[in-house]
């Protein structure tokens, strides 16, 4: 019996052992997983800053050079022009969403209190009905408990065990009714406390709205900056190296920093037609196309050849399709 209890003990440890090298060898295969992500995380990192150094070589080589250092200043006034209208849009769909977020808020509340009043004055009138009866059984014991004791004499013997029979099943009904009334004052009480609900988030419809409204009025800044091509001169800046752009003489580059710095004033100042960009939204939400119910932005090809409405009544078409242009990095303002 010994030593049956020895080769159990052995066979354990045995099988203990082997439990261990497999999870020992599957902690070493997710070590070496590991490893060689961070391998090629250290790769890409890299060739990420030996990309970065060639950029910056190549710009101190071209601005090394006086004749393109005035056009390396026109580059970075429209890159910085880019980013001002990036945070203008950022700027515009967060007002949006607060305000969206504050409308969406009070139509849940107001939806909330309805239906408590509805439910408030349903239990009302059934409160009412069953006191009314309550007050009827209660009349009604009391009614038959006076006869009973009206009833005297040996003779109405019969007659007051009848009476007090009808008197114990009565009593039971009111007692019913009494208790069945304060369980709906409970449910009134109840009913009354309730907390407002939590707020999810904004609907599909109202993140639709705001998305919409944020490709008007990135309209609005692409028409603002139309003049002498700048919208199409900051899209460039900001897709194409600074030693890929020549934007002509000195006085070229200082008439173009004037203007790029007049139009970053204005866009800046966050001035806004409400009627234009109210008929921009209309036509961009006629001719907006979802992939799928619960998407919010709307597919860049059917804005394509987009026909717009101006605020004095002409029909123009549409110069830019700011999505498939991803113009002012619009995609990352939109609400998801």
């Amino acid at each position: 019996m010994k030593i049956s209890r020895n080769e159990s003990e052995l066979d354990e440890q045995l099988v203990n052992l082997f439990r261990n090298r497999a999870q020992l060898k599957k902690a070493f295969l997710e070590l070496q997983d590991q490893c060689a992500s961070l391998r090629d995380e250290l790769r890409n990192s890299q060739a990420s800053t030996r990309r970065a150094e060639e950029r910056l070589e190549a710009m101190e080589r071209l601005m090394a050079k006086p004749e393109a250092g005035f056009s390396g200043l026109v580059y970075f006034q429209l890159r910085s022009l880019w980013r001002v209208c990036n945070e203008q849009l950022k700027k515009f769909a967060e007002e949006l969403r607060r305000q969206q977020d504050d409308r969406e808020r009070k139509r849940q509340i107001l939806r909330f209190n309805e239906d408590r009043s509805r439910r408030l004055d349903d239990l009302a009138d059934l409160i009412k009905r069953v006191k009314t009866e309550a007050d009827a059984l209660g009349a009604q014991v009391k009614e038959i408990e006076d006869s009973r004791d009206q009833c005297r004499g040996f003779w109405n013997h019969f007659r007051r065990k009848e009476l007090t029979r009808q008197i114990e099943t009565a009593a039971s009904e009111y007692a019913t009714a009494r208790r069945r009334l304060e369980e709906l004052f409970d449910r009134k009480i109840k009913i009354e406390s309730e907390p407002w609900p939590e707020f999810d988030g904004l609907s599909v419809e109202g993140r639709r709205v705001i998305n919409i409204a944020v490709i008007a009025f990135a309209h609005q800044l692409h028409a603002t900056l139309s003049q002498n091509d700048i919208a199409r001169l900051a899209k460039d800046a900001v897709v194409r190296p600074i030693q890929d752009h020549k934007y002509g003489s000195e006085q070229d580059c200082s008439n173009l920093i004037t203007m790029i710095q007049k139009l970053s004033q204005k866009v800046a100042s966050g001035g806004v037609d409400a009627k234009q960009l109210k008929l921009v939204a209309q036509d961009i939400r006629r001719h907006s196309e979802f992939r799928k119910p619960e998407e919010t932005v709307p597919m860049a090809t059917s804005l394509e050849d987009m026909i717009m409405h101006t605020s004095d009544g002409r029909q123009v078409p549409s110069r830019v399709n700011i999505l498939a242009e991803e113009y002012w990095d619009i995609y990352d303002v939109f609400l998801s």
